[in-house]
C-alpha cells in the first residue's frame, strides 16, 4: 500500500460516522472507506481480503454472508421485477460453488484420460488389461477427496502465465520461450497431477465493450466463437440460448391441481393459501439445492466465476478479478492456437450475451 499513500485508521462508535466525516472533509482530509479499499485492490490487480480467499474460513464465511445479503435483496423485489436466473442459465447467481467446480473438472479430465487409455489398451495384450483394471479401481476407492485450494506457488504461476501469453505479468521482463517448457500433453499431465484440485486467481480484460459484474461466469469459447473474434476486436460475442424454467411450470401445474382438487372431492373444507403456495425452500427464478452440473449446464463449458468486476478507468476497458479451475484452464489452453491462446468468454448472471476476455495471471 506504499504507492497509495499512508494514513490513519479511525475506529468510531456506531452512529458517530457523520459527526466525524464532515469536519474531516472540511479540514482537507482525504477519506476512504472499505469500498474505496476494494476499488484500490481492483486497480492494483491484487487480491482483497476476504473476498479473494475462498480457501480460508474467513473467505467461506464472507461468501455465506454475501449470499444471504444478495438473496434478501432479491426477495425484497416484487416477483414480476425479479430476474429469472433459471431462464438465463445461471445456476448460482449469489455464490460460487468452488468445490463442485474443481471436482467436476477432475472428473472431466479423468474421463478423457480413461478414453485415451482404452484406445491405447486395444493394442495391448488382454492379460495386461485384466491386471490393470482392479488396481486402478482400488486406487480410486482408497484415494481421499481433497478440498479445492488456491494456487499460490510463484513458480507454477509463472509457468501458467507464460502459457497464457508470450510475456509474463505486468512490470516483469519478457518470458524466454527457451526457458519455458512447451505446452504439450505430458507437461499438462504433470502440472495437473501436482495441482489437480486447485484454483488460480486471474485478471480478465474485456476485448470489447461491456462491464463485468460479480459472479459473472468465465466460459470456454468454441471454435466458432473464435472465428467471430477473428473478424475484428470489436466483434460481439455469441449468445446463450434461453433456458426453460421447468420449476415455474411445475409450480403452476401444482397450483391448478390443488385448486381443482376440492371441487372434485366435494369436500367441505376449501383450499387454504398455504396449500397453494410452493415450498419455502425454493424461490422462483433460482435453482434449488443440490445444483446440477455447473460446468455443462450452459452451451459453453464453465471455467470459473468473477469475484470483483467493474469498468477500469486506468485500463479503459472492463476488467474483472476471479478464480478459474487450473485443470480447466490447462485443458482450454492445450486446445487453443497460439493466436487465440488465453481468450475466454465472460457472461454476467442477468445477461445472455457472452463477451470476449483475455486471461492475465498476476505473479
Amino acid at each position: 500500500m506504499s504507492s497509495w499513500g499512508a494514513g490513519w485508521d479511525l475506529l468510531l462508535p456506531k452512529g458517530w460516522g457523520m459527526a466525524f466525516w464532515v469536519p474531516l472533509v472540511y479540514r482537507g482530509v482525504r477519506i476512504g472507506g472499505l469500498h474505496m479499499s476494494l476499488k484500490h485492490s481492483q486497480n492494483k490487480g491484487a487480491p482483497h481480503f476476504p473476498h479473494d480467499y475462498p480457501d480460508c474460513p474467513a473467505g467461506v464465511r464472507f461468501q455465506e454472508e454475501q449470499e444471504g445479503e444478495f438473496l434478501d435483496k432479491f426477495k425484497r423485489r416484487p416477483p414480476a421485477k425479479r430476474t429469472n436466473y433459471i431462464k438465463h442459465g445461471c445456476l448460482a447467481p449469489f455464490r460460487c460453488p468452488w468445490q463442485q467446480l474443481a471436482e467436476e473438472w477432475e472428473l472431466i479430465l479423468g474421463e478423457g484420460e480413461k478414453r485415451r487409455g482404452e484406445s491405447q489398451a486395444q493394442n495391448t495384450a488382454p492379460s495386461d488389461t485384466v491386471m490393470e483394471e482392479p488396481m486402478t479401481s482400488q486406487r480410486d476407492v482408497t484415494k481421499p477427496r481433497s478440498r479445492a485450494a488456491v494456487l499460490r506457488n510463484r513458480k507454477s504461476l509463472k509457468l501458467l502465465s507464460g502459457w497464457c501469453r508470450p510475456v509474463t505479468s505486468r512490470g516483469q521482463r519478457a518470458c524466454r520461450t527457451a526457458e519455458m517448457p512447451p505446452l504439450d500433453r505430458s507437461g499438462v499431465a504433470r502440472f495437473i497431477a501436482a495441482h489437480e484440485m486447485s484454483l488460480v486467481w486471474v485478471r480478465l480484460s474485456l476485448l470489447s465493450k461491456g462491464k463485468p459484474e460479480v459472479h459473472a461466469m468465465v466460459c470456454v469459447p468454441t471454435a466458432e466463437d473464435l472465428q467471430l473474434l477473428g473478424k475484428g476486436p470489436g466483434s460481439s460475442g455469441p449468445q446463450e440460448p434461453p433456458h426453460k424454467d421447468h420449476l415455474r411450470s411445475r409450480t403452476k401445474h401444482k397450483k391448478k391441481a390443488k385448486t381443482s382438487l376440492p371441487s372434485k372431492m366435494d369436500s367441505s373444507e376449501p383450499a387454504t393459501s398455504e396449500d397453494l403456495e410452493p415450498s419455502s425452500d425454493s424461490t422462483l427464478g433460482l435453482w434449488p439445492d443440490p445444483l446440477p452440473s455447473v460446468t455443462s449446464h450452459c452451451s459453453r463449458v464453465t471455467l470459473g466465476w468473477v469475484t470483483q468486476g467493474d469498468f477500469s478507468l486506468s485500463a479503459g476497458c472492463g476488467e474483472a478479478l476471479g478464480f478459474i479451475s487450473v485443470a480447466g484452464l490447462l485443458d482450454t489452453l492445450a486446445k487453443q492456437s497460439m493466436e487465440h491462446r488465453g481468450v475466454v468468454l465472460l457472461r454476467n448472471p442477468a445477461s445472455l450475451h457472452y463477451r470476449f476476455a483475455k486471461v492475465n495471471i498476476e505473479v
